[in-house]
């Protein structure tokens, strides 16, 4: 079998260690796809079907092979190595591989692994994900996927599920904070009165096209319906959803499927949701400066003291 005498992505020219351009641009796919949640299985098994070679004539790629690359401090630039990545790219890489092999005996069934809604950052609003290590000091942590930004918030899985629920303990309190959508008289589209006339011409005339008028009607009616306000009808079944329920003294996973649209922290770390009528509940109202005070959770899983 071949053996590599230099990493992959560089080459010896004129008697010096230099980046291999077509090489290198495999070695930053490869960062950026483990960053971003492929597994190392996964990445060899992509670059074999491409037939990506790996020395030349050789594809060959596997999981240990890539796993070598991850882990090679060589790519930060040291020993004469040319720099590929930086030092916060490699420790995040790192805190990865050490959360995929601490997550074997992991309850995939937790709450925490079923949200079924976005987490956003705070910072920049792109999608959240989570990280866990248990080498770290906050062994749960949330990362940023936006690269310009990669904003980390650190917060236990039990801290989280505390969290989503004292907010939807806090409308529950008080179901009158839901924003309701006054009725304001609309006046029809001008398309709308335009083909309510052309239907009354035709039903007024002797003889029509029966295929016509319904191409008509159905054309009116999808227009009618089309500017009925749903958020009225949305704010009406939340404010009945939270009124129907009592406090919660565990997380409710069906309340919250019903009623969440996102989650997000403040800067500080704090709790907030997102109802599907687009209204945060989060540390205002948990303050009771929008409403009554929250009640208070505590079970032996999620309280905080």
């Amino acid at each position: 079998m071949k053996i590599r005498n230099i990493p992959y992505g560089y080459q010896y020219k004129n008697g010096s260690i230099a980046i291999q351009e077509t090489e290198i641009k495999i070695v930053k796919r490869i960062f950026t796809e483990y960053l971003n949640g492929l597994s190392l299985l996964k990445i060899a098994e992509q670059l074999n079907n491409e037939h990506i070679e790996y020395m030349p004539g050789v594809c060959g790629w596997n999981k240990s092979r890539i796993k070598r690359i991850i882990e090679d401090e060589r790519y930060l630039g040291t020993n004469g190595y040319p720099p590929i990545i930086d030092e916060d790219t490699h420790k995040t890489l790192m805190l990865i591989k050490s959360e995929k092999n601490t997550q074997k005996s992991t309850n995939r069934k937790a709450d925490i692994f079923n949200l079924g809604v976005p987490i956003l950052c705070p910072k920049c609003g792109s999608k959240m994900c989570r990280r866990h290590d248990s080498n770290r000091k906050y062994q749960d942590w949330w990362l940023c996927q936006n690269d310009s930004c990669k904003n980390i918030i650190s917060i236990s899985d039990n801290d989280l599920i505390y969290g989503i629920t004292k907010c939807l303990n806090t409308v529950i309190n008080n179901p009158d904070i839901i924003e309701t959508v006054t009725d304001v008289d609309k006046e029809p589209r001008l398309d709308v009165y335009r083909l309510k006339n052309e239907i009354s011409r035709v039903l007024d005339s002797h003889s029509f096209d029966k295929n016509i008028l319904r191409k008509k009607m159905l054309e009116c009616v999808s227009l009618e319906y089309g500017d009925i306000d749903s958020q009225k009808y949305i704010s009406k079944r939340l404010k009945a959803d939270f009124a129907n329920a009592s406090p919660l003294i565990n997380f409710s996973m069906d309340l919250f499927n019903r009623t969440v649209k996102t989650i997000t922290f403040s800067t500080d770390g704090a709790v907030s949701i997102i109802l599907i009528n687009d209204q945060q509940i989060g540390k205002e109202q948990s303050d009771g400066t929008n409403s009554g005070n929250a009640s208070e959770i505590c079970t032996h899983n999620t309280c905080t003291g």
